[in-house]
């Protein structure tokens, strides 16, 4: 009767925290339409922004750049390729800087997971890459991309900066809660990064000092996975693979850990 007892508890147990994980997801999917209709509300051309950002920054720097860098096989994919990853992550993180404190009049009201707050702007961008992601294929059949079996392993550097930029938007909305300017001081350290990025130039030309530094910079090393597999039809090599999971991994936890240490005290700093 005893061990009957435990499994019904047990079980309880289980359908509750199963219970709650659904409505969670349900609040965050909410959230993400909500943000959704908001940021394409009274635009024309709506959801097709997400798609003409990454082309029209293509176009304009292939012009300015192609002839410097001729260099570089097919420019405007190598481009294209660096701008989608590099501009999902930048739009994130910067969102999501501010999700917690463009919401203090939620957060004293509601109960609920904040973490769902900088997930929701996360998850936002990451639907606006899915599309730039597919006009990179549809775009790149036209313009000398040619399509292998190995393909389909383009979700390992996807979901792996998914997970990396999680990790970096948790961190940084805590810090914005406690250093409002953090939002700003960030977008200043985004130009940096995007130029410190391999996205409009090669890492070749880099000094031959520096190119340790600049090769393991975590979003270059994203980038060069998804450059690998789609531009060079080769599978990355296990040591840029090992990195790529640990940077990804570190950030989401290390990340996940610094909101859930600091989640509860959000409310004394609105």
């Amino acid at each position: 009767m005893k061990l009957l007892d435990k499994f019904r508890i047990a079980l309880k147990y289980n359908v509750e925290r199963y219970c709650k994980m659904f409505k969670y997801y349900f609040l965050l999917q909410q959230l993400v339409a909500k943000e959704f209709k908001l940021k394409y509300r009274g635009s024309i051309l709506g959801i097709l922004w997400s798609v003409l950002n990454p082309l029209l920054n293509m176009l304009v720097l292939s012009i300015v750049f192609g002839q410097v860098f001729s260099a570089v096989d097919n420019y405007k994919l190598y481009l294209l390729s660096g701008i989608i990853m590099f501009s999902f992550f930048a739009e994130a993180t910067a969102s999501g800087t501010c999700a917690i404190t463009y919401n203090f009049g939620l957060i004293n009201k509601i109960a609920f997971p904040k973490i769902v707050l900088p997930l929701s702007k996360v998850f936002l961008s990451f639907i606006n890459f899915i599309m730039s992601f597919i006009v990179f294929l549809i775009l790149g059949s036209f313009i000398g991309l040619e399509f292998w079996a190995g393909d389909f392993a383009l979700i390992l550097p996807i979901i792996l900066l998914l997970m990396f930029t999680i990790g970096f938007s948790l961190i940084l909305s805590v810090v914005n809660v406690y250093f409002r300017d953090t939002q700003h001081l960030f977008s200043v350290i985004l130009t940096i990064w995007m130029y410190a990025t391999p996205i409009l130039y090669p890492l070749k030309l880099i000094p031959e000092e520096w190119q340790l530094l600049f090769s393991n910079n975590p979003m270059y090393l994203f980038i060069d996975m998804f450059r690998t597999i789609s531009m060079n039809n080769m599978m990355p090599e296990v040591s840029s693979i090992l990195m790529c999971f640990g940077w990804a991994f570190g950030m989401l936890i290390a990340g996940i850990v610094f909101f859930k240490l600091n989640e509860e005290k959000f409310i004394f700093y609105t």
